[in-house]
């Protein structure tokens, strides 16, 4: 690894950092993971939102329930109240047909947020309370990995590969992502991975490359988007005026690449403006409030 970015770091202009990481143990309870992430100076809306009780009650049954064989946990109610599984014994007999026997249920509370059941002694049921009191303060890998991902946008980074893993972060944005490493890899034994690109033709040619790529892939979604609310405009006006802000995005974005790659997305900022206009009719059509 040493030997890669020494090759990286040398010669011209730092163009940014090439980004990828690995989680491992990476559950945290919410209270260390805001102690955390105090000391990135970045912003609370890029943490994931709060655990609650639902959402560690279903993952809690999800993860039980995998690898089971001749046993389901399916779902009963969903309500206001409560949320009640079923732990069901599947037979399958010669003659040709299934036999379901429920061998107990499980309920969470959503007054009260706790967790009862009819079989306080049923191993699975067992399995998924314990699971339950350990999710419901707890944010997973996953909450993790998607905070990466949403912090990483929110530095104008370019995906690299399409099934995802490798980003290219922008120069401008070289110490928020050393913080962003300090936090990460202070979460159990998590490394994120950085290596400083300078400048060179290589270099350039293909981080220009995917940077033009990312901007007209954003264009035609942005297009396609537009298009479809042309088509069947939205009940919320909130829905249409979200657009400026993705246009207003998506420019700097630009900016920022042809600054720093001299990237030139094509037709973009004529786009926009088409795209700008078509969402401020739709919204002058609207009735007023």
């Amino acid at each position: 690894m040493k030997n890669i970015i020494n090759v990286l770091a040398t010669g011209g202009t730092h163009l940014g950092d090439l980004c990828f990481w690995s989680l491992s143990e990476a559950s945290i309870s919410r209270t260390e993971l805001e102690q955390k992430w105090a000391n990135t100076s970045l912003a609370n809306s890029l943490l994931p939102e709060p655990p609650t009780v639902t959402k560690a009650f279903k993952l809690a049954v999800r993860e039980t329930q995998v690898g089971l064989n001749d046993t389901l946990i399916r779902p009963v109610v969903d309500d206001e109240a409560s949320i009640i599984f079923a732990v069901v014994h599947e037979k399958k007999h010669d003659e040709g047909f299934l036999e379901y026997t429920q061998e107990a249920k499980v309920v969470l509370d959503l007054l009260h947020g706790t967790v009862r059941t009819d079989e306080p002694s049923h191993a699975l049921v067992q399995a998924v309370q314990v699971r339950f009191l350990e999710l419901k303060n707890t944010h997973t890998p996953d909450d993790i990995r998607r905070t990466m991902t949403r912090t990483l946008q929110s530095f104008q980074a370019v995906l690299l590969r399409e099934n995802g893993g490798v980003w290219w972060v922008p120069a401008p944005y070289a110490a928020s992502l050393r913080k962003l490493q300090a936090c990460i890899e202070s979460i159990g034994s998590s490394k994120v991975y950085l290596l400083p690109v300078h400048d060179s033709a290589d270099a350039h040619r293909t981080l220009r490359d995917a940077a033009t790529k990312s901007l007209e892939s954003e264009l035609a979604a942005l297009k396609q988007e537009v298009e479809s609310f042309v088509a069947k405009p939205p009940e919320r006006t909130s829905t249409l005026v979200r657009r400026f802000d993705a246009f207003d995005e998506l420019r700097s974005r630009a900016e920022l690449y042809r600054d720093i790659l001299s990237v030139q997305a094509k037709d973009l900022d004529s786009t926009l403006t088409q795209l700008a206009v078509s969402i401020e009719s739709l919204l002058s059509s609207k009735p007023s409030a």
